[in-house]
């Protein structure tokens, strides 16, 4: 996986990603156009969630809209189609799939009176100190996980 998060943020959302696929299937629906009927709409900011969480700004339609764009999606389904269809035939051996998916993270995530899991704050901390000589010592209360946080913190 080349995504990497704490307390098992990216299994919940595949949970709620593949339940968004399997809902879109029984519905009859293409999973990115159930994903674009049902985001918070820019209206609707800041918007509070069922578990408290506000989320201020966004506009979530648009950026899926230009990925699909970008990633010419309707295309895609047609070429799928195809492909599904020589395959049903007996035609060929190659299948095509299609992975949509929206998630949204918490970042600068604030005070933990609202951020708070398990008795865990869910921020970071840096004390930096400067010596008269120019040297300084940053320490952070954060570890890396292939981010490339030792890089961050050299330059600043």
């Amino acid at each position: 996986v080349a995504y990497r998060c704490s307390f098992r943020v990216t299994e919940a959302a595949y949970c709620i990603e593949r339940a968004m696929d399997i809902l879109a299937q029984k519905l009859g629906m293409d999973p990115a156009e159930l994903r674009l009927k049902n985001f918070v709409r820019p209206e609707q900011f800041p918007y509070h969630s069922a578990l408290g969480w506000e989320y201020d700004s966004g506009d979530y339609a648009t950026a899926m809209k230009k990925a699909m764009e970008s990633t010419k999606y309707a295309e895609l389904r047609k070429e799928q189609a195809a492909k599904r269809a020589a395959f049903k035939r007996g035609e060929t051996r190659e299948i095509m799939g299609i992975g949509v998916s929206f998630f949204t993270e918490i970042v600068g995530a604030g005070p933990s009176k609202n951020c708070d899991i398990l008795g865990i704050a869910m921020f970071d901390s840096c004390e930096i100190r400067m010596h008269p000589n120019g040297a300084g010592i940053a320490r952070v209360g954060s570890k890396s996980q292939g981010q490339g946080h030792e890089t961050t913190w050299a330059q600043i």
